[in-house]
């Protein structure tokens, strides 16, 4: 069973919401404010929090923020915004503030239903037991061969991309990613050594051109504090000032995974 935690002040929409879900094997609890939010996240693991941007106390926008960049057990969970707002900006915050995606409301339930899928699919491991019913044509596999690991070098540390378990690995210590950020070191693995700009990058994550191009600037920095948390003393992500992006170091022959 999937869980989920909704965290939202509109009381009939959560009862709604939670009517649907249901139908898909996805078990929903809901909250209506921050501090209840953060509540039963320390109470209870979930596989998914969606978020209101219009929220009491804080904004969505600033308890996603506080989610991702805490030291908390819960920082990790894969986070879908819940906004009534269609500007461009509010979405691109939602994303460089540690979101994984947006829904705008109101929404069709099958969307979210597949939106909730898709960002699962890569960040835990497949059990067909609990998976919710596919309700949108199958997404795209992750870059490169299935099953195979690109391994990469620099000095003394070395980084696994492994695609077919959708994780990266540095001296060996497991990353937790958001399926953006897989996406986008997925994306630089598959050509390493060679320069992608923003726009090469978009086309790679979450497969849609919808997101701004300097949220991948976002993305970048992300993963790079995660290496750097891992222990990494090197950066394997290069800048190349006007250009885009390059994930450098020796590659070696793929591995299996």
């Amino acid at each position: 069973m999937i869980r989920v935690l909704l965290i939202d002040d509109d009381v009939e929409l959560a009862t709604l919401t939670a009517d649907v879900l249901k139908n898909y094997s996805i078990e929903l609890d809901a909250v209506h404010s921050p501090s209840a939010g953060f509540e039963a996240l320390e109470a209870k693991k979930y596989d998914l929090v969606l978020l209101d941007v219009m929220l009491p106390e804080i904004n969505g926008l600033q308890m996603c923020s506080q989610i991702r960049y805490s030291n908390a057990p819960y920082k990790d969970v894969s986070i879908i915004i819940l906004t009534a707002r269609t500007e461009l900006t509010d979405m691109v915050v939602g994303l460089e503030t540690g979101a994984d995606d947006y829904v705008t409301k109101p929404f069709e339930p099958r969307e979210l239903v597949a939106r909730i899928n898709a960002i699962l699919r890569r960040t835990r491991a497949p059990d067909a037991a609990t998976q919710p019913v596919s309700t949108a044509a199958p997404q795209p596999a992750a870059p490169g061969k299935s099953g195979v690991a690109v391994e990469i070098t620099l000095e003394n540390d070395v980084l696994q991309i492994e695609t077919q378990r959708a994780q990266v690995l540095v001296n060996g210590t497991k990353l937790e990613t958001t399926s953006m950020e897989f996406e986008l070191i997925a994306a630089l693995a598959q050509r390493p050594g060679e320069i992608l700009n923003r726009d090469d990058l978009l086309g790679e994550v979450h497969g849609t051109t919808v997101i701004y191009s300097r949220s991948i600037d976002a993305l970048i920095y992300r993963l790079r504090t995660k290496i750097k948390e891992a222990g990494a003393e090197v950066d394997f992500i290069r800048t190349v000032r006007g250009r885009g992006y390059s994930l450098v170091g020796q590659v070696t022959t793929p591995i299996q995974a």
